[in-house]
């Protein structure tokens, strides 16, 4: 199986846990989308439609919305790379530069710029899918170890 395959399939399980498996949670509800993955270039793309649920009091997706978006595409490229199934967040920087509509779709794009033995290091853009423009940009550190995992590991013995 080619680098491509594997990402295509990481990403095809990702999103199928995320919006069947855990549809209750706050990662099912943000119903995300595979746009694109591209394995040579080290980067996915998530779309997420910007629903009334997540509105702020302006009317438009809630920037905590979109740190989220940002954090599940982010961790779905780290999980990848860390060839774990839950890695957990070491830091996460988003940086807000204009609004997204409610009713518009949310494009974030994470690429991953160090993946080392310990962590995984990432930037991130979100694009509004009506107008193309930049709506938020983010930075974020990934540890590469299942801490539930190991958790469950030393418990056990």
């Amino acid at each position: 199986m080619t680098g491509q395959q594997r990402l295509e399939a990481h990403v095809d399980k990702t999103l199928a846990e995320n919006n069947v498996k855990q549809r209750d949670t706050i990662n099912g509800m943000m119903k995300s989308q595979k746009v694109s993955c591209s394995y040579e270039d080290k980067m996915i793309t998530f779309g997420f439609p910007a629903q009334p649920w997540q509105a702020n009091r302006a009317g438009n997706m809630h920037g905590g919305m979109i740190c989220v978006a940002f954090d599940l595409t982010l961790a779905a490229l780290a999980r990848f790379f860390a060839r774990e199934d839950f890695v957990p967040t070491i830091s996460l920087d988003v940086k807000y530069v204009r609004p997204v509509s409610v009713g518009d779709t949310l494009l974030v794009t994470a690429k991953a710029t160090a993946a080392g033995a310990r962590i995984t290091q990432l930037t991130c853009e979100a694009h509004s899918k009506t107008s193309g423009k930049l709506i938020a940009t983010g930075a974020s550190v990934y540890l590469n170890a299942d801490t539930v995992k190991e958790h469950a590991q030393k418990t056990a013995n």
